[in-house]
């Protein structure tokens, strides 16, 4: 059995003797000053939350409590974002007494989490030693806001996960938890290796053809004739971490026609599979060698009901009841448990592969796929127990829900987009008003994203700042602390004598508007000479793109798929679009250049720049093979797309 040798658990004595009294009295006297110590440095707010076995014995139980704290912070009487560093989970008595202040936790956030509107989750905690089956027990969750000053607690890593490592010629995660070790591989989605506490590979995929190796894997879900889907050694699925933490790790699977989904939570003692999205019937499969090698002879599968059979048998009806099944290599006295959450009258069918592999399968009839819909689960784990009342307990302790009270967020409303944290922000101005995650955005705004928490903010307020709210942002940079813009229309601008036109760039320090560059005193006169793209090279000079073609001293003729650099008084064509496959019909409306000259890029509408397509909702980069009039090469790649992340189309980016 699975044991978390590097956890003890204190738990309260039970007994009572007149020693024992003196003991607790002691104990108690000089726990106070710690316990008024450990008070004044608590967040100020709290939550209680109990957790009661529902009947099944547990050993070191991993709980899931989904928390939207905005509401428990309001409901205390206060008020801000929450601060996730200053989470702390204590085990409390029925007297509120403190039993152990360092329960290991982590907090998964959600999709849409927003620490001061939405901060919602999934609270992971270890319910630590021995829980009876009709024992309920209590914790309080402390927490604080922003600002609070605290410093996250670290807890020992049961659950190691690494990401993109190299198994069998494929990317793959990794996982190690429990002395388990799995190895899940990416662009299949599926487990290729499965390793016990003593490095025997239960499933040893490979590519030996057939049921020698390549046949192989868990969960093999979906058949060939539906796309071969969560299958080791294929492709056409990509893979993503979700959440990382010392108690749980998650990472996600879909196919990459976005027709199926499945996501994987990896725990100290087993694994489970939820089901997200498909498209079809498909099955639960094990193909693979009990102990490293298949021993029809010796191995057996037990279902639930205690029937069980040698390897080289067969099973042809539904597990009736339970739905699970284990199976046992003697001479290892270890089992590999697979549970299937949801019962159901469907066959859960079994037949070997000759002596290359079991073919053990939840709604598999023969080669008929039985299982369809949502919801569904399927749990796996070891176990060192070979008879089915060793393995009972153990099984329902691995997938039998546990009663909760205190959980305040159902989960049920839209999760967005999970947040593949990526080390970038981008800043653009939206087209149209829109609150996202509580962030009311303008088109006389610039908002930021950050691809590290997929959080929103406002950076820049332009009716705060003073502009009218008819202003429209259609150009923007931010370079040395100073916001630049360029407008749709001409607009009034305080500071500013007359109107701001279409062809000017506005310079804003925090405090007072200037005018930065006049367009119609360097020869942008017209109408389709306005600007709707602004930008600074990596020297620090200004580039512009405008709404049509524009005529320039030294450049003689210039498109709205251009950038153009100004340098006092000087024009020079710095990115000459039409000289580029695909863009000679385009209009460049967002500009950005980093630091090592690639160049960010955004479109009127939709495009095919190079083999990259996308719509008005993207940026591109270009990096550039070589630049300047009828000279400019690029290798496009995609970057970025709004929409993906539940934000407007934008007028204007800017990558600082």
């Amino acid at each position: 059995m699975f044991r978390l040798g590097r956890l003890t658990a204190t738990r309260l004595p039970r007994a009572g003797s007149l020693a024992l009294l003196m003991i607790l009295l002691v104990a108690a006297f000089a726990g106070a000053p710690r316990r008024a110590a450990l008070a004044q440095a608590e967040p100020q707010f709290q939550h209680l939350i109990t957790v009661d076995a529902d009947g099944f014995a547990r050993q070191n139980k991993v709980v899931e409590v989904t928390l939207n704290f905005t509401p428990l912070i309001a409901g205390e009487g206060g008020s801000g974002a929450l601060d996730p560093d200053s989470i702390r989970v204590h085990e409390i008595d029925a007297n509120d007494d403190v039993i152990d202040a360092d329960v290991p936790f982590q907090f998964d956030r959600a999709g849409n989490y927003h620490a001061a509107n939405r901060a919602r989750g999934t609270l992971v905690f270890l319910m630590t030693g021995s829980t009876a089956a009709n024992e309920t027990r209590r914790y309080q969750v402390r927490f604080d806001v922003a600002g609070s000053g605290f410093t996250a607690p670290a807890f020992t890593d049961l659950v190691g996960l690494t990401d993109s490592v190299g198994h069998k010629g494929y990317q793959s995660v990794r996982v190690v938890a429990g002395g388990v070790e799995y190895f899940y591989h990416k662009p299949g989605g599926g487990f290729a290796t499965l390793l016990d506490a003593d490095n025997n590979d239960w499933i040893n995929w490979n590519t030996t053809p057939q049921g020698a190796g390549n046949f192989r894997g868990i969960p093999n879900m979906v058949h060939p004739n539906d796309g071969g889907y969560f299958h080791p050694g294929r492709t056409g699925v990509t893979t993503t971490v979700v959440h990382d933490g010392p108690l749980r790790a998650t990472f996600r699977s879909g196919s990459n026609n976005n027709a199926w989904q499945v996501q994987w939570d990896i725990f100290p003692d087993y694994a489970r599979m939820t089901v997200l999205k498909v498209a079809a019937n498909y099955w639960f499969l094990y193909e693979g060698v009990p102990g490293g090698q298949l021993q029809p002879g010796s191995d057996r599968l037990t279902r639930s009901n205690g029937d069980s059979i040698p390897a080289s048998g067969t099973w042809t009806t539904d597990i009736t009841g339970d739905e699970w099944v284990f199976v046992t290599d003697q001479g290892l006295d270890r089992s590999l448990f697979l549970i299937h959450h949801q019962e159901d009258t469907k066959v859960d069918g079994y037949y070997a592969d000759g002596t290359d592999m079991t073919i053990f399968g939840f709604g598999r009839n023969g080669n008929q796929r039985q299982l369809t819909g949502l919801p569904r689960q399927f749990t796996l784990g070891f176990v060192d127990e070979t008879t089915v009342n060793a393995v009972r307990p153990v099984v329902n302790a691995a997938y039998k829900p546990l009663a909760i009270t205190g959980a305040n967020d159902d989960g049920d409303d839209e999760p967005g987009p999970i947040c593949d944290s990526q080390p970038y922000t981008i800043l653009f101005s939206p087209k149209v008003t829109k609150t996202v995650n509580g962030v009311v955005m303008s088109d006389e705004d610039i908002i930021s994203y950050d691809a590290s928490t997929c959080e929103v903010a406002t950076v820049f307020d332009g009716t705060d700042a003073g502009l009218p709210s008819a202003a429209n942002l259609d150009a923007i940079a931010l370079k040395d602390g100073i916001t630049y813009f360029s407008l749709l229309a001409p607009t009034t601008v305080p500071g500013i004598a007359g109107k701001v036109d279409d062809s000017d760039v506005v310079a804003y320090d925090g405090t007072d508007f200037t005018l930065y560059f006049d367009g119609s005193a360097h020869g942008l006169s017209t109408n389709a000479e306005d600007v709707d793209a602004i930008a600074f090279d990596e020297t620090g000079k200004l580039l512009l793109s405008t709404f049509g073609g524009f005529t320039v001293p030294g450049i003689s003729k210039g498109g709205d798929e251009d950038l153009a650099r100004f340098d006092a008084g000087v024009w020079t064509l710095v990115f000459d679009g039409s000289h580029n496959a695909g863009l000679t019909a385009e209009d460049v409306v967002g500009a950005s250049v980093a630091a090592n000259g690639d160049i960010y890029l955004s479109l009127l509408d939709n495009f095919n720049v190079g083999g990259v397509s996308g719509t008005a909702a993207d940026v591109f980069i270009c990096t550039p093979g070589s630049l300047g009039a009828l000279n400019t090469t690029c290798t496009y790649s995609l970057f970025w797309n709004a929409t993906s992340f539940g934000l407007p189309a934008f007028d204007a980016i800017d990558i600082p």
